[in-house]
């Protein structure tokens, strides 16, 4: 890895990986005329369709030419193959990768920004330099086994159990909803090692090799067309101790180091809410001249108002938050963001009716279809709906519980 002195300054600091990244356009860079326009189609969620073996080997290979810049994950310590920055240098990182055109990270995310904070956090010190530098480089891929059939939205809830045996734990249960399970090397698993402590505290936390014997992989076809999301069986699993993340019965407050990293990074810089959508929609509604139809102004009021909202909450420094809403800020930040998109996905609905379900061949029409089925899997991906007013409620508006 090349040792490079970098600006701490967020506008220099974008300037520099510019600079920095130019070489390697060539290489990794979409083509002008192709980027954002596969088929026409506009995600709220990126997912790899059928066929994407070569496109992630080249991700990975894109993730290794980072790492090897020394630019690939800007607030990690510098002893791992990070620039000592802080998340606002992430956040830059990806808006420069996204603006000079380089693919996008979409099946890097979980392992990069909720099971490496976990690593980080909690790992023992042999785990955590092997694994964190591993997933930044590109050579893991790394999924999040927290949700189950029978839990819920109640992820204390979880019953995949996990039994001791020398020095390896034997996993059984089935998770579910697991972005990237399909493509993932290791698996951040929250299991049950004690039925009889209380739940929260009868939960450990594990780092599972997703291509061991009796690991498991389905995925579930959505109504998007895509599959991103996965069943995952665990037959018999054995993980060794040492690839224990935390203590035992300390997996809960190791899950919620993963969830908070999880809806602050969702919603950070306005998550999906990028600005190659805003620029579809307003070109949509110019198109359409759906700005001067009296029945739709309402609508398009409603969807500024909530960008509005959504940019300007994400716009905020950590010290600008007030005190109780600081610790809650993520839940906040995916709330707006939710928000938000809905607003886009009613307006493209509204304007373009049937047209956005049924392919006519028309240009920026179907395209949609893409985007509005797949914003209702938003409310549910890193906590519902329903757990996020709960956490802004108590935690940082100190309601009482029901």
């Amino acid at each position: 890895m090349t040792t490079i002195a970098v600006p701490t300054d967020l506008t220099a600091f974008g300037a520099h990986l510019h600079t920095r990244l130019a070489d390697l356009t060539a290489e990794f860079a979409r083509p002008t005329e192709a980027a954002g326009d596969e088929n026409d189609r506009i995600a709220a969620v990126e997912e790899l369709r059928e066929g994407h073996e070569d496109e992630v080997s080249r991700l990975r290979e894109f993730q290794r030419a980072l790492f090897d810049a020394g630019v690939a994950w800007p607030s990690g310590p510098p002893e791992l193959g990070g620039l000592g920055l802080t998340p606002a240098h992430d956040a830059v990182l990806d808006d420069v990768l996204d603006d000079m055109g380089f693919p996008t990270r979409e099946a890097l995310f979980v392992g990069l920004n909720i099971v490496a904070p976990a690593l980080r956090a909690h790992a023992p010190d042999e785990l955590r330099n092997s694994a964190l530098p591993a997933l930044f480089r590109g050579e893991l891929i790394g999924c999040q086994l927290f949700s189950e059939p029978g839990a819920g939205s109640d992820l204390a809830g979880v019953s995949t159990r996990a039994v001791r045996d020398g020095d390896d734990w034997v996993l059984h249960g089935q998770k579910v909803w697991t972005s990237m399970g399909h493509l993932a090397d290791v698996g951040e698993a929250l299991v049950r090692t004690d039925p009889a402590a209380p739940k929260h505290a009868g939960l450990t936390m594990f780092l599972v090799d997703m291509h061991a014997p009796g690991v498991t992989v389905r995925p579930i076809r959505q109504m998007t067309g895509g599959a991103a999301f996965n069943e995952v069986f665990l037959d018999g699993v054995r993980v060794p101790d040492s690839h224990r993340i935390g203590g035992v019965g300390e997996g809960w407050k190791v899950a919620s180091t993963s969830l908070g990293n999880e809806r602050s990074t969702m919603s950070g810089a306005a998550g999906p809410l990028t600005p190659y959508v805003m620029e579809r929609t307003v070109a949509l509604v110019r198109r359409l001249g759906a700005e001067a139809d009296p029945v739709h102004r309402p609508q398009i009021a409603k969807t500024v108002a909530a960008v509005t909202a959504m940019r300007a909450a994400a716009g905020l420094t950590p010290g600008s938050w007030s005190h109780n809403l600081a610790p809650v800020s993520g839940s906040v930040l995916k709330m707006l963001m939710t928000r938000a998109l809905d607003e886009i996905a009613h307006l493209a609905e509204a304007v373009l009716g049937e047209r956005a379900f049924v392919d006519h061949g028309e240009k920026d029409a179907f395209a949609w279809s893409e985007f509005v089925l797949g914003v209702p899997a938003l409310h549910l991906a890193g906590g519902t709906d329903e757990i996020q007013y709960n956490v802004i409620a108590q935690r940082g508006l100190g309601l009482p519980r029901r």
